[in-house]
């Protein structure tokens, strides 16, 4: 039970944190092209609750026809309305119609709002002030959902350029910038994490790198390496810990490298490839390794420090990322698919064997990660929106019709839902084995 807290606690704010980052993306790009935002939602309907905020003018003509009260001045500040708009030639909302729904019926579509046609703007919220001339209604709602697998941001006129201020309404520059927002801020997120990883201040355990072992066959054997060297530079990079000698070797697989060795008195130079895929246990050059004369220092790095520390650790993984894609691509290993549940196990398993540190690195992976997914051209996706947007620019402006694409996408949604149910099958069934993604 306690490793199912543990889990639930680390992997819930995890969850909020990349959710939130990814869909403020496209909220601040949204708004910065002066799309209206409807809804920003973390999870998906049902609404659990929610809250309006904003100062929407909405400006009254002889045309506005008024649906539940007598009057506007009957409108209260606070009082939930819903307003079917158009927009006049000077970019003001004007009101087609005014609805108060019933008590009990909010969360109901009304017929109502229709009355605009397809040329309205719907929006509801609360009112804030109201007169003969129009009124100001906080159209922004904020809401939390029962379904907690990610998030969204419903944007007015998504598949319709004759909404008001649309999303469709904007050219494929402005919609590509939008539908990639949220992958790109996912993708710079490690760049803001790493840097305040580095300018905090953290012991660490460094020593000497000495070889115990070298395995048969081996790149460290038929590079002359034997038990007893000490690793003291390898691709250009100082060696304190055995992690220093694990990352660059793993980042250089496939590639040449030099690595410095003291041995009997002298320092020799090396010459070795580490292998891409090396038999199990071996590692890429198949040595075991310890560290000797151990001692503890605090590190900590300056900002200017820092950030130059963060692109690097964020390319590192990035490389690591494409070995592994290239891996699967090749038949190398088989690819070890995770959904909700299995991520909250491994998420709950890092967090309980290495602390803050280990959580806030296992998000920083799973941001590249959700970053690059949300990019293929996967129906449903940032990506697979991105492909009807250059298409769109292909065929030199003419749209592909909404209805093809939504269908397109609900498709994509369907098969994208089926296949999280069937992965998540198999992660209750693998705890309930006791088994663990991590292995063991």
């Amino acid at each position: 039970m306690d490793t199912v807290i543990i889990a639930i606690l680390a992997f819930v704010p995890m969850l909020l944190l990349l959710v939130v980052i990814h869909e403020w993306g496209h909220f601040a790009t949204a708004k910065a092209f002066g799309v209206k935002v409807m809804e920003f939602g973390i999870g998906y309907p049902p609404r659990a609750w929610g809250f309006y905020t904003g100062q929407t003018a909405v400006l009254l003509d002889g045309q506005t026809q008024l649906v539940g009260l007598d009057s506007i001045a009957d409108l209260r500040p606070g009082q939930y309305v819903r307003i079917s708009s158009t927009e006049d030639a000077a970019g003001n909302l004007v009101a087609r119609t005014i609805e108060v729904p019933p008590p009990g019926s909010r969360r109901r579509q009304s017929a109502l709002q229709e009355v605009g046609g397809d040329e309205s703007l719907q929006h509801e919220g609360k009112v804030r002030q109201a007169d003969g001339k129009g009124l100001v209604v906080a159209d922004m709602l904020w809401s939390l959902n029962w379904l907690p697998l990610g998030g969204f941001v419903r944007l007015a006129g998504e598949n319709n350029p004759a909404t008001p201020r649309s999303l469709a309404a904007k050219g494929p520059g402005p919609r590509a910038i939008i539908l990639a927002a949220g992958s790109l801020v996912n993708a710079a997120f490690p760049i803001v994490a790493f840097t305040l990883l580095f300018m905090l201040p953290q012991q660490v355990t460094l020593g000497r790198v000495a070889v115990t072992a070298v395995a048969d066959n081996s790149p460290a054997l038929a590079s002359g390496i034997r038990p007893g060297d000490v690793i003291t530079v390898a691709g250009g990079r100082d060696i304190e810990q055995a992690n220093d000698l694990v990352r660059i070797t793993t980042l250089r697989a496939g590639s040449e490298m030099e690595w410095q060795v003291e041995r009997g008195g002298r320092t020799d130079l090396v010459r070795l490839t580490p292998r891409v895929n090396p038999p199990p246990g071996q590692g890429a050059t198949g040595i075991q390794i310890e560290l000797t004369e151990p001692r503890t220092e605090t590190r900590w790095s300056p900002p200017w420090t820092a950030v130059g520390q963060a692109f690097g650790s964020t390319w590192e993984m990035l490389t690591l990322l494409q070995q592994e894609i290239s891996a699967w691509i090749t038949g190398a290993r088989a690819p070890q698919l995770s959904g909700p549940v299995g991520i909250a196990q491994i998420t709950g398993e890092v967090t309980q064997e290495g602390g803050l540190r280990s959580w806030l690195l296992l998000t920083i992976l799973f941001s590249i990660n959700l970053a690059i997914l949300n990019l293929l051209p996967i129906p449903m996706l940032d990506g697979g929106r991105l492909v009807f947007v250059g298409l769109e620019w292909i065929r030199g402006g003419k749209r592909i019709p909404p209805e093809r694409e939504g269908m397109v996408h609900l498709i994509g949604f369907i098969v994208l839902i089926g296949l999280i149910v069937v992965i998540t099958y198999q992660d209750i069934l693998r705890i309930a084995q006791g088994g663990s993604v991590l292995g063991g």
